[in-house]
């Protein structure tokens, strides 16, 4: 088995990978290697006391979304 320990922190990045939305992750192995993770679900494990469902949910949700524009030349879209 691998050692391989990454430490992530989310971002208010959304993408969609394979046709599911995923919020973008970023971080860092043990070693100091930067990461990143596309992550579809994340959560507490179902065991867990109600208290720490409700913590990593308002944790979660205080991350602020990026919003990115995007704008595209009118002419592309006229006959």
């Amino acid at each position: 088995m691998s050692d391989l320990e990454i430490i992530p922190r989310p971002t208010g990045r959304f993408e969609t990978v394979n046709g599911t939305r995923c919020r973008k992750w970023e971080g860092k192995t043990a070693d100091g290697h930067p990461i990143f993770a596309m992550i579809a679900v994340v959560g507490v494990h179902k065991d867990a006391p109600a208290a720490e469902h409700e913590a990593f949910a308002k944790a979660l949700s205080e991350v602020k979304v990026e919003r990115e524009l995007v704008s595209y030349d009118i002419r592309l879209f006229m006959d």
